[in-house]
């Protein structure tokens, strides 16, 4: 598989802080199936945080060893852009600079509990400048997930959607569980990530939220999600994902079903 959001190089936020552990995530990604990883330290800012040099730069320097260690992974680099309406200052038209492996899909994480007002302009703006904006672990965020079908309409004007291997697997909690359940069964999510930050808890074995992802998704979808979408990142192409013209309503239970399950 491909891991698209990742905060494995060493000391540069609230990922891995130190060599070893990163090349400790490196090698638990690779023996657990992963290929390909897009490094992701988190510009907080437009002013705030690595500028796109320093985060080439470290990604090859990151890269030089795992091959030292020879460690079977290849890297790419990114940013996990917070939401700002200064980064329309640094994601400028025809540059991949704080994009996805240098391609023309910026990760954007949404304030942690807000929704910004003018999001939809924001987005909107982005695409203007041949932009495709991907949304990180959108079910993380409760606001939008409490009225996804917001979520869907984003999607149905090309915006994409990435979600954490750990959210499927519930290491999030229950209803963070439920909300990325409800994006896969709604063909809402286009990628996946681990969002390593350490060893231990959240790192890059996705073994078994890839499990969970194909008894949800089903191969075909699981394939897209896991090599197919993100190998157009790499490959700076188009990704096509058909999404629903209107979210499955999933019946509530009543309360003798509630109680006997």
């Amino acid at each position: 598989m491909i891991d698209i959001h990742s905060h494995v190089i060493p000391g540069v936020d609230d990922g891995s802080p130190d060599l070893e552990t990163s090349l400790g995530l490196l090698r638990m990604a690779a023996e657990s199936g992963t290929t390909d990883m897009i490094c992701t330290p988190h510009v907080l800012e437009a002013g705030r945080g690595l500028d796109w040099d320093t985060i080439t730069t470290k990604t090859e320097e990151l890269q030089a060893e795992a091959k030292k260690h020879r460690i079977p992974i290849r890297l790419y680099p990114g940013a996990e852009l917070e939401f700002n309406a200064e980064l329309l200052d640094i994601l400028k038209a025809g540059e991949g600079r704080y994009c996805l492996a240098g391609s023309f899909y910026p990760l954007i994480e949404l304030p942690a509990l807000s929704m910004p007002p003018h999001i939809e302009d924001f987005l909107y703006e982005l695409q203007i400048r041949q932009f495709v904006p991907v949304i990180a672990h959108a079910e993380r965020h409760p606001v939008l997930m409490h009225d996804p079908a917001r979520l869907l309409s984003w999607m149905k004007r090309g915006v994409l959607v990435q979600i954490n291997g750990g959210s499927l697997t519930g290491f999030f909690g229950e209803k963070i569980q439920e909300r990325a359940k409800t994006l896969v069964e709604n063909h809402m999510a286009c990628f996946f990530g681990s969002d390593a930050h350490r060893l231990e808890g959240r790192n890059t074995d996705l073994t078994e939220a890839c499990k969970a992802l194909r008894q949800l998704a089903g191969a075909q979808d699981a394939d897209a999600i896991l090599e197919d979408n993100p190998r157009r990142i790499l490959e700076q192409k188009p990704v096509f994902w058909e999404v629903p013209p209107e979210l499955k309503q999933k019946k509530k239970k009543g309360f003798f079903q509630k109680l006997f399950g």
